[in-house]
């Protein structure tokens, strides 16, 4: 995005030749897929679900695109594995951190060292959207080049990524490798996707499993020869061409009656909507979206800064905080994050538009958790969203929530 180049990297001729290049490589590419959930959920969240697509029968539109957004959280995972693996945590002397004002993006922004320029929105769901997602995870094979891009440039994520791959073997002696067991501060559990594939997160303790990590993003996002499933672009593609359906009701002719490009079964969410765009309970609600997600991304940081507290990497104790977290990780996502940005997303603002959830940064405290209770208790809000409460609402879900620090403050 714009207001993060004055730290992001740039590829010299000889590629990646120092740890400070790969941190700064790693850091952009965790970026770069931190930019693409907003897009993703906004238009996930525009598909109306009332009576349509959670019945839907077979792969749903908007079930793909969630599972597609849920990998794209595993790629940061893996980049960040990847990052706390090779020591190389921190860019320009910084801890990296998800929850940092400059690390979460803004729309419309463009996509980090793209040849062509790629511009991101949160729009609702349409043949155009998901066409410019395809761009996103475009396949190598598919790219037509005049020549090698140079500098700071990309064409495609698996030329980044390839780089960084390359930087992980020409540097493999001079990185600290799972320095300190730092395969204990990365993400390992917890993860779930029942909308997607099969693969969880890989802890990073050398030069080869680093480069699994790389491997199965590029796997799923673009495809591979021998991939077990299908790729991102192969899932939106799918999408565009109606192959996955927005819901139930057929024409005679057996197709889709509903379409992405149609009004009936999608939401007329604002595009590239911010807290600021809204007035009253419904600014206040969309602070609530914009704190639910910053909650997330802080709690994914306060998770790599809590060590593993058992011996197995994969043995889940309910009882310790790292399985809190990890948990917590999960439930912040389902339980809040989505719930409210339904409630955004089904609310008229005018002109033929709803409202939409915001994926904005909130300045937290000290104390997220109670942020986000303060938010949520707003009076006015909830006497204009009393679904808000109640035994199972977004509030009692907040409560359940661990409490986190923020990192590096």
């Amino acid at each position: 995005m714009p207001h993060l180049t004055k730290r992001s990297a740039v590829r010299t001729a000889d590629g990646i030749t120092t740890l400070d290049e790969l941190a700064q490589h790693l850091a952009d590419a965790a970026r770069i897929e931190l930019s693409t959930i907003p897009p993703y959920l906004t238009a996930a969240y525009s598909i109306k679900t009332s009576g349509y697509s959670q019945w839907a029968q077979g792969l749903s539109a908007q079930r793909t695109l969630i599972g597609i957004a849920i990998e794209e959280m595993l790629h940061m995972a893996l980049v960040r594995n990847v990052m706390a693996g090779t020591g190389c945590e921190k860019v320009d002397g910084q801890p990296f951190r998800f929850y940092d004002q400059h690390n979460i993006p803004v729309y419309p922004g463009d996509m980090l060292h793209r040849v062509p320029k790629l511009t991101l929105h949160k729009q609702r769901v349409s043949t155009a959207a998901v066409e410019g997602f395809m761009e996103v995870e475009l396949p190598e094979s598919m790219v037509t080049r005049g020549s090698k891009t140079e500098g700071d440039t990309y064409h495609t994520l698996s030329e980044l990524y390839d780089e960084i791959g390359k930087g992980i073997v020409t540097l493999n002696d001079q990185i600290p490798w799972n320095q300190g067991e730092a395969w204990k501060r990365q993400y390992l559990r917890g993860y779930w996707n029942q909308w997607g594939g099969p693969p969880k997160p890989l802890p990073v303790i050398d030069q080869g499993s680093a480069l699994d990590a790389l491997y199965v993003i590029v796997e799923q996002g673009e495809g591979a020869p021998d991939e077990q499933e299908d790729s991102h672009y192969q899932k939106f593609t799918r999408v565009r061409d109606g192959l996955y359906g927005i819901g139930v009701v057929v024409d005679d002719n057996g197709q889709q009656k509903f379409t992405i490009d149609g009004d009936e079964a999608v939401w007329p969410v604002t595009t590239d909507a911010t807290a600021d765009s809204f007035t009253g309970p419904l600014k206040t609600l969309a602070q609530l979206s914009d704190a639910a997600y910053s909650y997330v991304l802080a709690l994914l940081d306060q998770l790599y800064a809590t060590p593993a507290d058992d011996p197995a990497p994969r043995t889940p104790d309910p009882t310790s905080k790292r399985y809190a977290l990890e948990r917590g990780f999960v439930a912040a996502m389902q339980g809040v994050l989505s719930p409210v940005a339904g409630i955004l997303v089904g609310t008229p603002v005018g002109d033929g538009k709803n409202a939409a959830p915001t994926f904005g940064y909130y300045p937290f405290g000290p104390k997220p958790k109670e942020d986000l209770i303060s938010l949520c208790t707003d009076p006015k809000l909830m006497a204009a969203y009393p679904q808000l409460g109640g035994t199972d609402g977004v509030l009692h879900q907040i409560n359940l929530l661990p409490d986190i620090g923020l990192q590096g403050s």
